[in-house]
């Protein structure tokens, strides 16, 4: 496994726990009705985007310790060939989202707060779809030396 494999799989590893724990953490509050945005409680949204910024300084550390200019050319097609499908995983589950919200909540309306969540999300479906379909497509290469 080359480098390039090793940091696809620790960000599809990162982003499916972060997607994981924010469907559960959304579910909770959901449930339980919840206000995270009570501005007499500021502590709750303080602890919410605490905990939020770990992934994504990990995501950070990933990219400074498996840096691109190590990649071959097979590496560099694989990643651009990714990141266009992961681009349109990240606009579909925004759009999805939006819409679910939408028709979710009272006279169609979506509270501010709640697009900053969806981009915060849609960068880690971003990461997730990037990450399987580069996985893919180093799984096919691979299937292709085996015929040869």
């Amino acid at each position: 496994m080359n480098k390039a494999q090793q940091r696809t799989w620790l960000n599809f590893l990162i982003s499916l726990a972060t997607l994981l724990i924010s469907s559960v953490v959304i579910a909770y509050v959901w449930r339980n009705e919840i206000n995270i945005f009570d501005l007499s409680k500021p502590t709750r949204i303080r602890i919410l985007g605490f905990f939020c910024t770990i992934p994504l300084i990990l995501v950070v550390i990933i990219g400074w310790r498996w840096r691109k200019k190590d990649y071959d050319e097979r590496d560099m097609l694989i990643n651009r060939k990714a990141n266009v499908i992961g681009i349109v995983g990240a606009f579909v589950f925004l759009g999805g989202a939006a819409w679910f919200l939408s028709v979710m909540t009272k006279m169609g309306s979506i509270r501010v707060p709640l697009i900053t969540f969806l981009v915060y999300l849609a960068c880690f479906v971003w990461i997730l779809v990037t990450s399987i379909a580069a996985l893919v497509q180093y799984g096919a290469g691979a299937k292709e030396k085996n015929h040869e």
